[in-house]
């Protein structure tokens, strides 16, 4: 079964014009938005532990060797990969055509990256491999890639896409009532 994909239209269109009307209503949007993201970063830095995901997983950052371009393989330092997962609402293209982003979660951490998409296949690394011991490993014991981030975006998906819906129609219903408002 194909996923459904919600697409919203006209966030920021509506969020700018409302702003001539009702601050307050674009104060509502947005903390919609920033109560959902605040949710889903808190619930994602919870599923980092403090001890490495495997037992060869250094704690301190390998000296630069010949893995990553040469900056060698990162330690697993729990503390800076909860700190560097972060949301962000900077407007961005999500996908090649005109479609952004209302808000997202990033891992910043280079070991956070490894852990969060280890063995996930694109086309810029469908020709390369990895270490097939270490991905069977990662995926036994946390699953396939998408271990933390997307888990917790993928996990409560529904209620966040269903509450920023609501909180984009309630703010073009304002929009719309001040429009109105102002023509008669």
């Amino acid at each position: 079964m194909a996923e459904e994909v919600i697409v919203l239209t006209g966030i920021k269109e509506t969020l700018d014009a409302l702003k001539d009307f009702d601050k307050d209503a674009v104060k509502r949007f947005s903390k919609v938005i920033n109560d959902e993201l605040a949710g889903a970063e808190r619930d994602a830095r919870n599923i980092i532990g403090e001890e490495p995901p495997m037992s060869g997983w250094r704690k301190s950052d390998a000296a630069r060797g010949k893995t990553r371009g040469g900056e060698g393989w990162p330690g697993w330092n729990a503390g800076e990969i909860r700190s560097k997962i972060t949301k962000t609402k900077a407007q961005g293209k999500v996908r090649g055509d005109y479609t952004t982003s209302a808000g997202a979660l990033l891992s910043k951490s280079a070991a956070g990256s490894i852990f969060e998409v280890a063995g996930r296949k694109t086309k810029a690394t469908a020709g390369r491999t990895s270490s097939a011991q270490f991905l069977r490993n990662l995926g036994n014991r946390f699953g396939k890639a998408s271990r933390v981030v997307w888990r917790v975006v993928d996990k409560d998906r529904a209620r966040i896409e269903a509450n920023v819906a609501r909180a984009l129609e309630e703010a073009k219903l304002e929009l719309q009532k001040n429009l109105s408002r102002e023509r008669a």
